[in-house]
Order: C-alpha cells, then sequence, then structure tokens
C-alpha cells in the first residue's frame, strides 16, 4: 500500500513539474536575429508559460510587431477558438527590394481561447477597420485583456 502511495505521490509530482514553465524566456537578440529560433523557443518550447495569462502578456514577449491577424474558426457557427498573429521579421527596405523574400520571412503563432468564444465583437471590429487585415491599434486593445489557453508555434 505505502509503495502504491509513493508511486501516486511522485506521479503527481512529475505532473506538476512538467506543467510549470521552468524555462526562462530569452529576448529576440540572443537568437541573432533568427526568428524561427526565437519563436521556436519562447512559443513552442515555453508554450505553457502562456497559459492562463493574457494576450498583452503574449505580445509583450513576442518583441515583434504583429503584421495582421485571421481569427481561428470554431465548428460552431457564430465562434472561434483564437487568432493566428503574423509576424514579420524583415526591414522595410527588405520588403521593398525583395518582396517575394521578406514574405518568406513572415511567420506566426497561434493563441487559443480556454473557451470558445462569440465572433460578434470581433467581426464588427473587423468590418470596422477594414484596412486589408493590418494589425492596428484598435486590435490590440480588443484582444489585450483575452486569457490564453494554449499558445502555438508551428515551424
Amino acid at each position: 500500500m505505502k509503495k502504491i502511495l509513493l508511486f501516486i505521490l511522485f506521479s503527481i509530482t512529475v505532473l506538476y513539474a512538467e506543467a510549470q514553465c521552468t524555462q526562462p524566456y530569452k529576448a529576440f537578440n540572443q537568437f541573432a536575429n533568427d526568428t524561427t529560433a526565437f519563436l521556436q523557443y519562447n512559443f513552442s518550447t515555453r508554450a505553457d508559460c502562456y497559459k492562463g495569462k493574457t494576450v498583452a502578456d503574449v505580445l509583450k514577449d513576442l518583441q515583434l510587431k504583429p503584421m495582421s491577424y485571421v481569427p481561428l474558426p470554431s465548428t460552431r457557427v457564430n465562434k472561434y477558438e483564437g487568432i493566428s498573429i503574423h509576424v514579420d521579421n524583415s526591414t522595410i527596405l527588405e520588403r521593398l527590394q525583395n518582396p517575394s523574400k521578406a514574405m518568406k520571412k513572415t511567420q506566426e503563432i497561434y493563441i487559443y481561447w480556454p473557451e470558445l468564444m462569440d465572433d460578434t465583437n470581433m467581426t464588427t471590429l473587423r468590418r470596422t477597420y477594414d484596412n486589408g487585415g493590418a494589425w492596428i491599434q484598435q486590435y490590440y486593445d480588443f484582444f489585450k485583456n483575452m486569457v490564453v489557453g494554449e499558445v502555438k508555434y508551428y515551424e
């Protein structure tokens, strides 16, 4: 009986330790401006660090200016499960000189809500500021206090 109890306590301890954010945050300049390595480490390896935090916390750590966002639709009508934020590490000069190469530097992180959200207010926001999807302050203001359920980054 003691062995079973000890095994259960050990298992709970291991699971709790894995669920914690044990990896330190690393700034973009620590990756020699390698956007992929930066996003992979901070938003894949450290993804659990953002659970329960706000979108403002994620964007603060992102350090790269969002270019745009796309709502992540759910299978339920008028609901969405999160947003995909597109980021870019190219300079304005790079975009002007070689647009196709600059577009290859565009990457995205996915922010999922803990529960599905109604898309009415988000749809109204997008229609009000129909600017081709470019990221604006009003989008930040709308999403900044929303609680994060999960963050993902795919290469």
